[in-house]
């Protein structure tokens, strides 16, 4: 009889432990929904973090693409299931503008950051046949006329930063827009555009090519790879923009899920395949962690409601 009630005991515990939140985790596989296409920046960003991801969390891991809405359709999907940390959410700047523009009935409150794996700073870039050479000349041309600025979404992430540009400079620019970045750069090589945003990761063969010219970063400081290219805080504007890339999970998710997924993702950007991925993309290794992450994004969201508003775009009130 007293072996049974320990026993009892033992097992009541157990199942006390389990339902406040103490049981393994993971326990099944996880899912990672994307909104990007496959073979860009973020999907092979998750493709390359993932390879030691999997190993760490000894669980499947189903990486998933699912475009559509400027990311409503993934977010959509994450708020349609429990939040437990079994689905994941991979998110980018576009997470604030489609929040913005009212796109989804969602809020900023309703995601959890998990934690950031990269910030690609914003390059200024331009056709190296142009004959806009520097920084300046860019703004002197757009003291003269509307800069023609090629761009792929208007409101999008690289419309901010060209609005952003022009109005710390004061000049003026006429948006210019494409289905995609590589559009974008053939109309700048063909003269078609003035000016355009772009990314390490997206220009640099066209860079090393001499095809185009960069004449300022939108960093806190140079770039490893753009040593001799000035920021524009050098300048005296402090334009810090890019396109960051990082994980969320769907409000009310375990805090010890969050922790443990934190853990996770910072031990496997810390490993030699993530590190030379930053590296042959020409990124600096830049990564936060949940809380950091969380402040990183609310100062961004300040930013990006201010310049959608001035665009006109935002259906918030």
């Amino acid at each position: 009889m007293k072996k049974l009630f320990i026993f009892g005991i033992i097992f009541l515990l157990m199942v006390g432990f389990a339902n406040n939140g103490f049981s393994a985790y993971p326990e099944k596989e996880v899912e990672w929904i994307l909104w990007s296409s496959p073979g860009g920046g973020s999907d092979t960003t998750a493709r390359t973090v993932g390879i030691p991801l999997r190993r760490l969390l000894k669980q499947p891991l189903i990486i998933r693409n699912m475009t559509g809405g400027s990311g409503a359709r993934a977010m959509t999907y994450l708020q349609n299931q429990k939040a437990d940390g079994y689905t994941l959410l991979f998110v980018t700047n576009t997470l604030i503008t489609t929040l913005e523009r009212g796109t989804v009935p969602y809020k900023l409150e309703d995601f959890i950051p998990v934690f950031l794996l990269n910030h690609d700073a914003h390059l200024v870039a331009v056709s190296a046949k142009s004959k806009t050479k520097t920084l300046e000349d860019l703004v002197a041309l757009g003291k003269e006329r509307p800069i023609k600025w090629g761009m792929t979404h208007y409101g999008g992430t690289d419309h901010v930063a060209s609005h952003v540009f022009a109005k710390s400079f004061g000049i003026k620019y006429r948006p210019v827009v494409y289905q995609g970045g590589g559009e974008v750069k053939v109309a700048a090589l063909s003269g078609v555009l003035d000016a355009f945003i772009t990314n390490t990761t997206q220009i640099m063969g066209q860079v090393e090519a001499g095809n185009i010219k960069i004449l300022a970063v939108m960093a806190e400081k140079r770039l490893a790879t753009l040593p001799d290219v000035p920021t524009l805080k050098e300048k005296g504007y402090n334009i810090i923009l890019g396109t960051w890339r990082g994980v969320c999970v769907k409000k009310g998710t375990d805090p010890e899920v969050v922790k443990t997924l934190e853990k996770y993702f910072s031990k496997a950007t810390e490993h030699k395949v993530y590190q030379d991925f930053l590296k042959n993309n020409a990124m600096d290794y830049n990564v936060k962690k949940s809380e950091a992450f969380k402040s990183f994004i609310l100062k961004e969201y300040d930013l990006y409601s201010k310049a959608i508003k001035e665009i006109g775009v935002s259906k918030k009130k």
